[in-house]
């Protein structure tokens, strides 16, 4: 492809991102001024409210990110595999400290202890782990359970009130899992896409998992219920690709660990696409069928306590339109959630998705767009996709591979993310 096309085609891109960005915001003020409900969305279609904040706190993600735009593109072309994974990841753990710090001060920024932590509480009131499963649907379907508890099934209250018998607990412990959620996400992209599609396009995609908007909303748990997730996956790819006892222990890693993946969240199901499509590629039947048993194994397993994933799945859906979503409705937010994943994911992606042209990566990338595509149109997330879709946006920035002078692209990636730090409050 010439210059000439190259540049013609950037500029159609970037102009049908912004354009897309600015038709969801005016047709979102149109739907609000049509109904007398409250969606929740101040800054329609984002969650949250435009309060413009030019402090000096924005200098640390500017500083941040300028240095690791600086380092990472060197890093990922020279050094051994091993340390462009734990850089990628380090990365991506420094870049959402920093943009949490202007955003707010960074042990304060999760809402893990609000939505999950403090409703621990919950466990204790029913008499104990094993009530709490028996009950948990019932409790679901009350009006006075937090939203969020009655969105997913019960896994991560039950690892905090764990690990709050043995005295972890609080904000500092909170915030690290969400740090380490992101930092598993990155590593398994990258192991993925290796896998998958060779390790000089992983390679050149590593810095574009760790500079992106996306990373503006690396403060709640859905981004943990990404790590755990993508492990599993990656784990179940890696199986695909191997023989013997290497493969066995990589399913049944992946296996238990899609298993607890369904037990963290509900949508943890359609990340099951990537691999489903590599193994069936690769004619891996049997790993198939060992990962989905082992993974079936851990869902079932609650109910020698009484809950039952499928049942909870029912109410959270009967939860879900008995709320905002009623009000929100459908059809809107069947393109505005697109043109928020398309905002979270950044301009530079949306160009890399035009020039992307390799096989293998589009197998990745790919297969997760289409797993978005069955999100969308479930019409289980009427907004706030910006958070409930992060287990889905690393493998669709692995795109990023697809850019050339990937610095210029990354700094582009970078003023997105601190723009939103300065515009946009969020509660979470």
């Amino acid at each position: 492809m010439t210059r000439r096309r190259i540049l013609i085609l950037n500029t159609a891109v970037l102009t049908g991102w912004a354009l897309a960005l600015y038709a969801a915001w005016l047709l979102g003020q149109r739907k609000l001024a049509a109904t007398e409900a409250s969606l929740q969305l101040g800054a329609m279609p984002l969650f949250g409210s435009w309060e413009w904040h030019f402090e000096p706190d924005l200098l640390v993600p500017i500083a941040v990110g300028g240095l690791l735009i600086a380092v990472l593109p060197l890093v990922a072309a020279r050094r051994r595999w091993r340390w462009v994974v734990l850089a990628t990841a380090l990365g991506g753990v420094a870049i959402s400290l920093a943009l949490a710090f202007a955003h707010s001060h960074p042990l304060t920024w999760t809402d893990i202890h609000h939505h999950y932590g403090d409703p621990i509480h919950y466990v204790d009131d029913a008499g104990g782990a094993s009530a709490f499963l028996e009950t948990y649907t019932d409790i679901q379907a009350t009006d006075h359970f937090a939203i969020h508890l009655q969105s997913h099934p019960p896994g991560l209250v039950l690892f905090l009130w764990t690990a709050a018998q043995i005295g972890l607990k609080g904000l500092i412990f909170e915030n690290t899992l969400a740090l380490l959620g992101a930092a598993a996400a990155i590593a398994a992209a990258l192991v993925i896409a290796r896998d998958v599609a060779g390790e000089r396009l992983a390679r050149r995609a590593a810095p574009f998992l760790v500079i992106t908007p996306a990373a503006f909303w690396h403060s709640n748990a859905d981004i943990i219920f990404g790590g755990v997730t993508l492990a599993a996956v990656a784990c179940l790819i890696l199986a695909t690709g191997r023989r013997g006892a290497k493969a066995a222990w990589l399913t049944v890693a992946g296996g238990l660990l899609a298993g607890a993946a369904l037990m963290l969240s509900f949508s943890a199901a359609l990340l099951a696409i990537p691999f489903l499509v590599v193994a069936v590629m690769r004619r891996r039947w049997r790993i198939i069928l060992a990962g989905g048993a082992l993974a079936a194994l851990v869902i079932l397993l609650p109910l020698a306590w009484g809950y039952w994933w499928l049942e909870g799945l029912h109410t959270t859906r009967d939860r879900y339109y008995a709320g905002v979503a009623s009000d929100r409705g459908y059809w809107y937010f069947l393109y505005a959630n697109l043109a928020v994943f398309a905002l979270a994911l950044g301009p530079a992606i949306a160009v890399a998705l035009a020039r992307l042209r390799r096989r293998r990566m589009w197998i990745v990338v790919g297969s997760c767009l289409a797993a978005v595509a069955i999100a969308d149109l479930s019409g289980m997330s009427s907004s706030e996709v910006e958070r409930i879709w992060q287990p889905f946006m690393p493998l669709v920035l692995l795109a990023g591979c697809a850019l050339t002078r990937p610095r210029a692209w990354l700094a582009l990636q970078l003023a997105v993310a601190v723009l939103l730090a300065a515009a946009l409050r969020v509660q979470w």
